[in-house]
């Protein structure tokens, strides 16, 4: 009953630290390159065509031009805005604000993102509330689309969602062909939808109809090249399709007791009026079908309609002004002293609640289509265009198209401010460095410099200057291939062992000799003769398997085996299993859809923002290579060497003796002379030519690393302690400033860096002493946490306890 309440207890524990919440990646402001380079940071300022950028990675702010970056991604922890209108201009702006003035020419807007400002009517292309009394269903989250025992009874029809995810707004995405969504609802006798769909790479292909019987429902739906509204054998065309089309909004109005269907552009042109159409099926609601190579549900909101507005013969040429109720005025709206009114037709002055409009119609006006000018965006969909004035951390001064004045923008709120410039950046090369971090990736040159302490510089693209590299993140750099040599940093003759740490360093040496409390050797890179034995997973004394060991690129594993995590290019993270499929192909599985892995890239089906065009240009990079060695694999034998017995388990032995034939021995590890081992196995002493063993391994368990305590050496206090930095004319404590450098051929070592010599990185090791390695045999470099939490490939190789034999429950 004990060991049951214990395994319970271990349960309860490891489910209670799955729901602590972790603060990812999506949280962090990203600076975008157009070359697909992403770095999490903070604004500083722009000025002179230049942008300061301050990042957790780097212990200078780094100075970019601003022509080789494409946009500002920023953080999700949004504020939504909370004011009455939605409002949109011919050239594509939105914005949501509260009207407090309007005269013959101008209406006056204010709001907590940018202040008042005044805009043209003429450029006004649509103007509606964003609450209705007479809302029914708002699909424009996807979240609404899931039914909630708690908001609503269940419908018998209502399906899982499997193929639609919600993009960096929270809008019904799906990339799946043939995807659909479906809710269930009650259609009142008269009602309107107000509906946007959007794509991203081509014009959007769907079907958006009234019931899931698409033969017997009204449904608009898009042919090759053109909108049409079909029911059975009624078939009439709504509009053709541009090719450079990337979304619809259109609105329905439908009487089921008149059969009459009309269909109105966004501005309130009338494109299409029907009669005689069939009235939707019970139990039947919006139904959305994508025939295209990716869809998004931008708006869908259904009204029921006034009794009142079936009295009213619209004049949809006219100006207007459509209220809640039911009830159109013609002409236009003004507003004095936070009051609405109208001169309608007669020249009669008609009071209006502000809050009760519903939209305001301009029929006529056409959008013009832009490109390629700076964009802020915002987390509710609201944009603003304009050329940059001055970018500060908190906001952005445009100069815009509707506004006369400059408008200070606001960035609580934005979700991306698109950068404008129009320079195009030529494709990468192969001849460049690599820096990943959990939040993203830079392409670069890592420099060894001589005139700074810390001795490693990262200059990327469009930077003015090398900035020095922070030790206190967890970031990993992968040199060029060009940069690094390819021939053996050390003579493997005179250095043919290698030696294990328990930290994951492997040193090349040659040993001496081993004394039960220190290894004694020789090193091509360190000056230290001996290291105490309490610091020694293993030693190799003949060259195996093991040294074709690949360096762990995977700086996002969450856990052993397929659980990974993927990062975005726009800097969001999803959690990832991996498997290798029937077909040989590897799959991903990514927020329950199953993916395959093409080369390089992962086709994500879902968990980011589909129609983000800073997550679909660069798509989603590999950040781990599943085939490579984390440690080597237990075989039986040595799962049955590592098994201690019963009887013996008082007493484990120490170490796993490896011959070159294979066999294993446990026991302990007495003495080596150079020549002969002495290892002592079941209570006698046996001694071992060296050239008769391949390895040997510790496997206690009580083996943690002490060498250091609060920053000081225990062993060696004499070591030169860590230099202090400055930043910002503060001090930096660079306590923590070892890094994993991994060298060609199996070598890697922590370290701190000091300075460079020529052609040599010179460094101190709280365990060793001094180091020197050439800089041309570096391959890898890791900071911070990285170059601590490094494994050895020994990792699984330590005692295990025997199985218990189950007796059954105690009484």
């Amino acid at each position: 009953m004990r060991k049951c309440l214990i395994k319970i207890f271990i349960i309860s524990i490891a489910i209670t630290l799955m729901w602590i919440p972790v603060k990812t990646l999506s949280q962090e402001t990203q600076l975008h390159w157009k070359n697909g380079d992403s770095l999490p940071g903070k604004l500083i300022d722009s000025k002179s065509g230049k942008i300061f950028w301050s990042s957790p990675y780097f212990l200078d702010d780094l100075i970019i031009d601003k022509k080789v970056l494409e946009s500002i991604v920023f953080s999700e922890e949004t504020e939504i805005a909370s004011e009455t209108f939605r409002v949109s201009t011919i050239l594509g702006d939105v914005w949501i604000a509260d009207i407090i003035g309007a005269d013959e020419n101008s209406i006056i807007f204010s709001s907590k993102r940018f202040g008042e400002f005044r805009v043209n009517r003429k450029v006004i292309y649509s103007l509606e509330n964003r609450e209705h009394t007479n809302l029914i269903f708002d699909g424009s989250q996807l979240k609404a689309w899931k039914p909630s025992d708690k908001n609503r009874p269940r419908f018998p029809n209502d399906t899982i969602i499997t193929d639609w995810y919600p993009d960096r707004g929270g809008h019904p995405y799906t990339d799946e062909s043939k995807a659909n969504i479906f809710r269930e609802i009650k259609w009142p006798t008269r009602f309107e939808i107000d509906l946007e769909l959007a794509s991203t790479t081509r014009p959007p292909g769907f079907v958006f109809a009234l019931g899931k019987n698409l033969y017997e429902e009204l449904r608009v739906e898009t042919w090759v090249n053109e909108l049409v509204v079909v029911q059975g054998t009624l078939f009439e065309s709504l509009m053709k399709i541009d090719t450079d089309r990337r979304n619809f909004r259109l609105r329905l109005s439908y009487d089921q007791e008149l059969g009459k269907l009309k269909v109105f552009d966004l501005n309130g042109n009338l494109l299409l009026e029907l009669n005689n159409v069939k009235s939707p099926l019970q139990g039947s609601g919006p139904y959305i079908y994508n025939r295209g190579s990716d869809l998004t549900v931008k708006r869908l909101r259904i009204y029921r309609q006034p009794n009142e507005n079936n009295k009213h013969q619209v004049d949809y040429s006219k100006a207007r002004i459509h209220m809640m109720n039911g009830d159109i005025f013609y002409g236009k709206l003004y507003v004095e002293n936070n009051k609405g009114y109208v001169f309608d037709t007669d020249g009669i002055h008609r009071d209006i609640d502000l809050k009760q409009i519903d939209r305001v119609v301009n029929p006529g006006r056409e959008l013009i289509e832009t490109e390629g000018v700076m964009a802020l965006t915002y987390i509710d969909g609201s944009v603003v265009r304009g050329s940059v004035v001055k970018l500060t951390p908190d906001s952005v001064i445009l100069q815009t198209s509707f506004v006369e004045e400059q408008l200070l923008c606001s960035l609580s709120g934005a979700s991306l401010l698109r950068l404008e410039s129009k320079t195009e950046m030529k494709t990468p090369g192969e001849d460049y460095d690599k820096m990943f971090f959990p939040y993203g990736s830079l392409r670069g040159r890592v420099l060894f410099g001589k005139d700074d302490l810390s001795n490693i510089r990262w200059q990327s693209d469009g930077m003015s200057v090398p900035v020095r590299l922070a030790n206190d993140g967890s970031s990993r750099i992968e040199r060029n291939s060009k940069s690094v040599s390819r021939l053996q940093s050390f003579d493997v003759k005179a250095f043919p062992h290698l030696l294990h740490l328990q930290n994951g360093e492997v040193i090349p040496c040659q040993v001496e000799s081993y004394d039960g409390t220190a290894i004694h050797f020789r090193s091509p890179f360190i000056s230290a003769k001996s290291i105490d034995s309490k610091h020694i997973k293993g030693i190799e004394f003949t060259r195996g398997k093991i040294h074709g060991r690949k360096e762990n690129r995977n700086p996002i594993t969450i856990a052993g085996g397929d659980k990974h995590r993927i990062i975005l290019e726009d800097g969001r993270i999803l959690e990832a299993m991996m498997r290798r499929g029937d077909d040989g192909n590897l799959h991903i599985t990514v927020d329950g859809g199953e993916h395959k892995l093409d080369g390089n890239v992962i086709v994500i089906r879902g968990g980011f923002a589909g129609n983000d065009a800073v997550a679909l240009k660069h798509g989603v990079e590999r950040m781990f290579d599943p085939l490579e060695i984390q440690s080597e694999k237990l075989d039986e034998k040595l799962k049955r060497a590592l098994t201690v017995p019963r009887f013996n388990r008082e007493n484990p032995p120490n170490h796993i003796l490896v011959a070159n034939n294979g066999d294993l021995m446990r026991g302990k590890l007495l003495n080596y002379n150079g020549e002969t081992i002495l290892f002592e196995s079941k209570l006698k002493k046996v001694t071992i030519p060296i050239d008769r063993v391949a390895r040997v391994v510790d496997i206690s368990l009580d083996n943690t690393d002490q060498s250091t305590k609060n920053g000081i050496d225990v062993e060696n206090p004499d070591i030169k302690q860590n230099p202090i930095l400055k930043k910002d004319g503060q001090d930096v404590d660079m306590a923590q400033s070892e890094v994993r450098f991994a060298l060609i051929h199996n070598p890697i070592l922590i370290f701190e860096p000091l300075e460079v010599k020529g052609e040599i990185l010179q460094g101190r090791s709280p365990l060793y002493g001094n180091v020197s390695v050439p800089v041309k045999s570096i391959q890898y470099l890791h900071f911070g946490d990285k170059a601590k939490s490094f494994q050895s490939v020994f990792k699984e190789w330590f005692i295990r306890p025997a199985t218990e034999p189950a007796y059954g429950e105690d009484r």
